[in-house]
């Protein structure tokens, strides 16, 4: 066999495939508030999704290659944002900031990257394995769903939006290591599955055993299958499970400091209250009702979002679930898996709405995915593949091409058309102080339970616990340190993102604080000897003492034993990943 042209095989296939084309053009639609001037700041979670990118950029520049610690939540204290919160959707954005774009535009474009991920991603799992048709309904069906555009303009949930555009692409690398087991794929699947766990931590949650349930259907489907000869699962299996470990090991760099240092802050702040997930279920109403609002979910029925399954979405569903389940329907490659979906999405739909307050109440860690709706993010992927199931099964009645091809676009343009009026967004200028530290202060001025606390804090911070407020709103130079105890001055002092110094005139033994709070990875060094740290009440913040006489203070946050552990694990995850793509390109 001799070879082909890499480029013109590419090529080819591209433009043999005019359903993929076509799916992308309909994201357009989707994107063009994206486009528009200003930002929706007005969104839910919208200031965030800008000022994070902000502190990850000043942590980034400020020395630290995988950041921890956003140095101005906490009313100036700091906080370990990254140590809980997955931050890849944040190097994401950092890259397009680093291209030359402003925080804002940056932002916009993750999320338009996000649009097209998910498009794509959907697109080629429907398309694999149930053709063109399904793939381009799918697509459409999932770009459009009304939760997917809550996500956004509504919402504006940046690291779960792009989790979610991730979830088809795991999907598909896992069902093409298991059609075609062997190293390459193997170590593509476990690039997928990192990325995932890196992207959302509560999405975590939800997505993992959705994607363990889908290989195990395709293991029990294996395992029923009475083909000739040695059963190919086993072989399948293993590389499964060495995609999952090394997945895992991939993703340690995160994983590993969330597990083991997450009681270093009060968790407990961020699951209760507000937060609280008896309060957010959803009645069965709401998942057919065309309302929609840029308000709050609140206990009861007045919420002022939107749960709407789509209008369109949920017929087309019905008749690829239906198609699933009837087995007397036109012959359905992979009909399987379309049950599976069909499962999956019934199952969704009651652990959403307060009967199932007591399996929430049994199951462990549920309480972190805070709102019971969130679980809508599963029917966006479930219920688009089943339109895609719908669309095969429509389009493979006909002996005629054309018509076949028209219905497909059809089903599109009709997905596409009832929840256009979705796509909107309330834009407001974006002035220069929002994409400065300043947001962060304007939001916590506003929101002040959202102040983060650790372990050592015995309260929430107020406003008088905090001089650097006064100092970043006059635009001052910051000076986090003071002395608290004794009698002197300080000479002179910095302060960066992850670092800062003063120069000390003890007239005797004195007390020095930082306003930054204790957390462990802070150093510090006097005259350049590192010296013991501690916490000062009531919040916790950094804390040492000083003898009399002149002194250089510096404190940095680095690393603790257990990051640097994971780090080393991470590494060697991806050097084992980098060997099986090398030994798999050598075997083809």
């Amino acid at each position: 066999m001799t070879a082909s042209n890499p480029r013109r095989s590419l090529f080819s296939r591209l433009t043999a495939d005019p359903y993929i084309w076509l799916a992308l053009l309909l994201v357009v639609p989707a994107m063009l508030p994206l486009f528009a001037p200003g930002y929706f700041f007005k969104a839910h979670d919208a200031r965030h999704s800008v000022y994070f990118l902000v502190e990850f950029d000043r942590a980034f520049r400020g020395g630290a290659p995988w950041p921890i610690w956003a140095p101005d939540l906490a009313v100036g204290f700091g906080y370990p944002l990254w140590l809980i919160y997955a931050p890849l959707a944040y190097f994401v954005g950092e890259g397009f900031h680093l291209l030359g774009l402003g925080f804002v535009a940056a932002t916009k474009a993750t999320w338009a990257l996000g649009f097209i991920l998910g498009a794509l991603g959907t697109y080629r799992l429907a398309r694999r394995w149930w053709g063109p048709a399904a793939g381009l309904v799918a697509s459409v069906a999932f770009t459009y769903a009304p939760y997917h555009l809550v996500q956004i303009y509504v919402r504006a949930a940046l690291a779960e939006f792009m989790a979610l555009a991730w979830l088809p692409w795991v999907a598909l690398a896992l069902v093409a290591l298991w059609d075609a087991p062997g190293p390459r794929r193997a170590a593509l699947a476990a690039l997928t599955i990192a990325a995932l766990l890196m992207l959302h931590t509560v999405s975590m949650l939800t997505f993992v055993p959705l994607i363990a349930g889908m290989v195990l259907v395709l293991w029990l489907r294996d395992l029923r299958a009475r083909d000739a000869g040695r059963p190919r699962w086993p072989k399948a299996v293993a590389w499964m499970a060495a995609a999952a470990a090394l997945g895992g090991l991939l993703a340690a760099i995160f994983l590993i400091p969330m597990l083991l240092e997450r009681g270093y802050i009060v968790e407990s702040q961020w699951v209760s209250a507000t937060y609280n997930y008896r309060n957010h279920f959803i009645y069965p109403a709401q998942f057919i009702s065309p309302a929609w609002g840029f308000g709050y979910s609140v206990p009861g029925r007045g919420d002022g979002m939107s749960f709407q399954l789509g209008l369109a979405i949920i017929p087309i569903a019905l008749i690829g679930a239906a198609a699933a389940v009837w087995r007397r329907a036109v012959s359905l490659p992979r009909r399987t898996e379309a049950a599976f979906l069909a499962l999956v999405s019934a199952a969704a739909l009651v652990m959403m709405t307060p009967a199932s307050t007591a399996l929430w109440d049994a199951l462990p860690l549920v309480e972190m995915i805070q709102f019971p709706w969130r679980l809508l993010a599963i029917e966006v992927f479930t219920l688009a593949l089943l339109a895609g199931v719908a669309a095969h099964w429509l389009t493979a009645r006909g002996d005629s091409t054309q018509p076949r091809r028209l219905t497909a676009i059809i089903l599109a343009l009709m997905l596409l058309l009832v929840s256009l009026p979705y796509v909107r967004a309330q834009r407001v200028p974006v002035e220069p102080w929002r994409e400065t530290p300043l947001a962060v202060f304007d939001f916590e001025m506003n929101f002040k339970d959202m102040r983060g606390m650790t372990r050592w804090s015995e309260r929430q911070p107020l406003d008088e616990d905090s001089p650097l407020i006064a100092q970043y709103l006059a635009g001052e130079e910051i000076r986090r340190a003071a002395i608290v105890v004794g009698e002197g001055s300080i000479v002179a002092q910095e302060a960066g993102a992850l670092r800062a110094r003063a120069t000390v005139q003890a007239d005797g033994p004195v007390r020095l604080r930082f306003y930054t709070y204790y957390f462990p990875g802070w150093r510090a060094t006097v005259d350049g000897r590192p010296v013991a740290l501690a916490p000062d009440p009531p919040n916790g913040l950094i804390g040492l003492d000083l003898p009399a006489g002149e002194h250089q203070v510096e404190v940095r946050f680095g690393a603790t034993p257990t990051r640097a552990l994971a780090a080393g694990v991470s590494i060697a995850g991806l050097v084992i990943v980098l060997a099986l793509r090398l030994a798999g390109h050598r075997r083809t």
